[in-house]
């Protein structure tokens, strides 16, 4: 089989993937669903993806990529650290909390837990860590540079799921107040007042 056509046949699952866990919730989603809709068989779904949870996994670091890059340019619009940081977590607990990336708390058995799935944590912090580190080279006054970009990365990821996943009632200049006060201390120099 040709490479471009197991890319296909792997694009494709992951979109019937996608699909299914939006339409029908993850937990409702089996694999058998998913080869369905991809036009596939149970089998090749496990043999080009692999199992439940390496389907989920992948879908998700996939979508969280996907808005990581949509969300990039906005972040490089910010006029400081302070302030693209503080975007970078309201937007990512904006998009988990509105279903886009709602996979970040997925889990076969439990549902939505707060926690990601196995083995999901370490491919977040390192794109978390990734966009850390563009951020802190467009801002290089400003980054404390003693702390590694993966550390901010695994930090900011800590904070999104939790914020996520505990709602408090604020309003959005609390919450910007709320980061400024107990997120940022640790990687930003100097923190603009918002």
């Amino acid at each position: 089989m040709a490479l471009s056509q197991v890319a296909t046949t792997e694009e494709s699952i992951l979109d019937a993937a996608e699909s299914c866990f939006l339409a029908e919730g993850v937990r409702a989603t089996t694999i058998d669903d998913v080869a369905a809709a991809a036009g596939v068989s149970r089998i090749t779904v496990y043999r080009r993806i692999g199992n439940r949870d390496e389907l989920i996994r992948t879908v998700l670091l996939r979508v969280t990529v996907r808005f990581l890059e949509r969300l990039r340019p906005s972040l490089r619009a910010e006029p400081d650290l302070a302030s693209a940081l503080t975007l970078l977590v309201k937007a990512t607990v904006r998009s988990a909390r509105r279903d886009d990336l709602s996979l970040l708390f997925a889990s076969e058995d439990r549902g939505a837990t707060g926690t990601p799935i196995p083995g999901a944590t370490a491919p977040l912090v390192e794109a978390f860590g990734v966009v850390v580190a563009e951020l802190a080279a467009q801002h290089r006054n400003q980054f404390d540079p003693s702390v590694p970009p993966s550390e901010a990365g695994e930090w900011l990821l800590r904070v999104i799921l939790s914020l996520a996943t505990i709602e408090v009632d604020r309003s959005p200049s609390q919450v910007d107040a709320w980061i400024c006060r107990f997120v940022l201390p640790g990687l930003v120099l100097h923190i603009p007042e918002m």
